[in-house]
């Protein structure tokens, strides 16, 4: 249980630092001032592409688990119409990045 209060002064320009480090990491003020002393590793909230990112790497992965399926099964139709799709759902993707 924690009952002890620690106060410190800081500029308004480190309070502001100190609360934003806080909301990337997901954490209260207190939650991280008590992991920058006591070494506990912190994260930080994934950002909206982030997470966006992440279901696509998930999807592709998903995927090429497929077509592996398909592969296996000696499905060479659907192992070709598979792989294409994969490709042009990629494509599509990093043509975001151009």
């Amino acid at each position: 249980m924690k009952n002890d209060l620690i106060k410190f002064r800081v500029s308004k320009i480190e309070n502001l630092i100190i609360k934003k480090k806080a909301e990337d990491s997901g954490v209260t003020v207190s939650e991280l001032m008590r992991g920058l002393v006591f070494d506990y590793k912190l994260s930080h909230k994934l950002t909206t592409e982030e997470i966006e990112c992440y279901q696509l790497l998930s999807k592709y992965a998903d995927n090429f688990r497929r077509i592996s399926n398909l592969f296996k099964l000696g499905d060479i139709d659907g192992f070709k119409k598979e792989t294409l799709e994969a490709s042009k759902q990629i494509r599509e993707h990093l043509i975001k990045f151009k």
